[in-house]
């Protein structure tokens, strides 16, 4: 915020007449000094949104070995439940932190909560599925085509559409597996065949 601060001069002449001789009285007042203005910036308010009770039960995981599809289909489904029973203190099960997932994943569940809403999810479609066998290390690198219906997003009071997030269509994607220190691979990175940028660009809305 910003003080301005007026400088105010003022100067009163008053002239007495008498009989016999006149005099010139001349007068100055000067305004006070303006007070001083100091403050400290008000704290920042910390608006706490409360996490809802799950409607149901979170999906197991499968997401250990080298069967890709399975892993893929499982992965993608706790994304969906996610959607539906916002969380992001879960995304880790399914996303390694900082990633492009778990980046995209983390705003979409934040902006529901703070919408007061959740996702009637339809599953995403995995029609091929070609990774490395066995696991080449810490991270695999696999060819992908998939698909995901449009979505509604419903308000919690009333369960009314407010939103739709829009239907992926079927397209080849790439999609970057981290395997953790449990030995559990997670999402890193799904993005389009064609796309060249690196792992932590924008990731594809497929889950």
């Amino acid at each position: 915020m910003r003080a301005h601060h007026a400088l105010l001069g003022l100067a009163a002449v008053a002239t007495l007449s008498g009989c016999a001789t006149a005099a010139t009285t001349t007068t100055t007042a000067t305004a006070a000094p303006a007070a001083s203005v100091s403050g400290s910036p008000s704290p920042a308010r910390v608006i706490t949104i409360a996490i809802p009770k799950a409607t149901s039960a979170a999906p197991a995981l499968t997401n250990t070995g080298t069967s890709w599809m399975p892993i893929l289909t499982s992965l993608s489904a706790y994304g969906q439940w996610l959607l539906a029973n916002p969380n992001p203190a879960l995304v880790s099960n399914i996303a390694t932190p900082g990633c492009a997932v778990a980046n995209l994943l983390t705003q979409q569940i934040n902006g529901l909560l703070s919408s007061n809403a959740y996702v009637r999810t339809s599953p995403a479609v995995f029609t091929s599925v070609l990774g490395p066998s066995p696991a080449p290390g810490p991270q695999a690198v696999m060819d992908v085509i998939a698909s995901r219906p449009a979505e509604p997003v419903l308000s919690r009071t009333g369960a009314k559409v407010i939103s739709t997030f829009n239907a992926y269509p079927q397209s080849t994607l790439q999609v970057t597996l981290d395997l953790g220190a449990d030995k559990r691979w997670r999402f890193c990175s799904v993005q389009a065949a064609t796309d060249e940028g690196s792992t932590d660009d924008p990731s594809v809305p497929l889950i």
